[in-house]
């Protein structure tokens, strides 16, 4: 116990901004944004720690409360954020062709393929489709197209 206590009484503002700069590369690695709000902390913290504010159980406490706060808040703020994007479609080119339009390949009990642009997709639809005929993208489910008659 006595180890432990002379590791944090000797942990000073350069340890702590050590501290946020592996959590960060840490978080840059993985890109989960678990990591993100402790090195924040950890930074913040290491400010604190420069102003000389209070002693090592300051800034432990500090810390866990930047952390338990900022995760709180934080977290959802970003997620809301990344969906945001995600709505957009990028990097989903399925997405992007719900409400074009294509020429059946071949179609046989409602599955066939339809193809669209310069690629052949599997598509599903509840008309009968021959081939030839112009459909129309009414939705997406992965990498299937539901399409209707144009």
């Amino acid at each position: 116990m006595d180890a432990i206590v002379t590791f944090f009484t000797s942990f000073g503002a350069v340890h702590w901004l050590v501290l946020g700069l592996l959590l960060l590369t840490a978080e840059m690695a993985t890109g989960t944004t678990y990591l993100l709000w402790p090195a924040v902390a950890a930074f913040i913290t290491a400010i604190v720690a420069f102003a000389g504010v209070g002693n090592w159980i300051v800034d432990m406490g500090v810390f866990a409360v930047l952390v338990i706060g900022l995760t709180w808040f934080g977290r959802p703020m970003v997620q809301r954020w990344r969906n945001e994007g995600a709505a957009t479609g990028l990097n989903e080119r399925s997405a992007a062709l719900v409400g074009g339009t294509g020429v059946v390949a071949n179609f046989a009990n409602g599955v066939g393929s339809v193809r669209v642009q310069d690629t052949v997709w599997r598509a599903v639809s509840d008309d009968a489709l021959t081939p030839g005929e112009a459909v129309m993208i009414a939705a997406v489910d992965g990498a299937t197209l539901k399409v209707k008659r144009a």
